[in-house]
């Protein structure tokens, strides 16, 4: 486990709620809530940090997100500061949805940026070295850059193999792979199961999530050392999508693609003049 970690169905476009509601339970006694998939406008989302927070301090019973903005860290870290600077009754996790060769990768309890396009081996090793912990999201879809079949396999066998999986994804791209992803877990990779919402805009926030035995970033933690996490959500249908289609479209085939080679141009051109200067 990471060392930050341990130091604290239907296709016809109407939603299907996967998970039976918390009712006939005290406060005390519900199960604790955590959507651990969600981005900024920072990233390619659409919300503010200060407005996802309001949004699930008021309108969602959420007891846990993460910020996981594409190839960034500056969300997560934005997050964690305005969780200093007020008293906000949920818990926040910092981290990024790392882009590899081989798919995009949910690292979680970091607070670092790493290299895009590096294989899937050597990306789990670095979050590792990190003290991160692994998800991987939306695997095996086919409308997304998701980690398919052999390569799950693969990091479940080897040194570093993942800390759980993404059972529920909200999206169509989650959508279509549902099934064949739970059947795999269940059958082949045994890895405790996690919802998200994947996030994009407040909408979406909460419509994947995962339930676990109490409320806090420790109970968690502990629940998937022992399995107990349970994943379940609603399917966003057409109108969810249309309605942020034409706006998330243009932030994420454009904007940030075009702030994210920016970055990395600038980036190349540093290391290079620091170079030359030490020589």
């Amino acid at each position: 486990m990471s060392n930050i970690a341990n130091s604290h169905n239907g296709s016809n476009g109407t939603s299907n709620d996967l998970t039976q509601p918390e009712q006939g339970k005290d406060e005390t006694a519900r199960r604790g809530k955590a959507d651990l998939h969600i981005h900024t406008s920072l990233g390619d989302g659409l919300a503010s940090v200060q407005q996802i927070f309001d949004f699930v301090e008021n309108y969602t019973d959420l007891d846990i997100i993460a910020i996981t903005d594409h190839d960034d860290a500056c969300g997560a870290m934005q997050a964690l500061e305005l969780a200093e600077r007020r008293s906000y009754r949920f818990k926040v996790i910092p981290g990024n949805e790392i882009t590899t060769r081989q798919g995009h990768l949910l690292a979680l309890f970091v607070t670092q940026e790493f290299p895009m396009l590096r294989s899937l081996e050597w990306t789990l090793a670095a979050v590792y070295e990190a003290g991160g912990m692994l998800i991987a999201p939306h695997p095996l879809s086919w409308l997304t850059t998701s980690i398919r079949e052999k390569a799950l396999l693969a990091a479940n066998e080897g040194k570093y193999p993942f800390h759980g999986i993404e059972t529920f994804n909200p999206s169509y791209a989650g959508r279509v792979a549902h099934n064949r992803v739970k059947e795999l877990n269940s059958t082949v990779l045994n890895l405790p199961e996690f919802g998200g919402s994947d996030a994009h805009a407040l909408s979406m926030i909460g419509k994947g999530y995962t339930y676990f035995p109490g409320r806090s970033v420790e109970d968690l933690l502990q629940a998937m050392r022992d399995k107990t996490t349970e994943a379940g959500g609603t399917f966003m249908n057409l109108r969810d999508h249309g309605q942020i289609a034409a706006p998330n479209l243009w932030k994420s085939m454009i904007v940030h693609p075009t702030y994210k080679v920016t970055r990395a141009v600038g980036r190349h051109l540093k290391s290079r003049t620091s170079e030359r200067s030490d020589v």
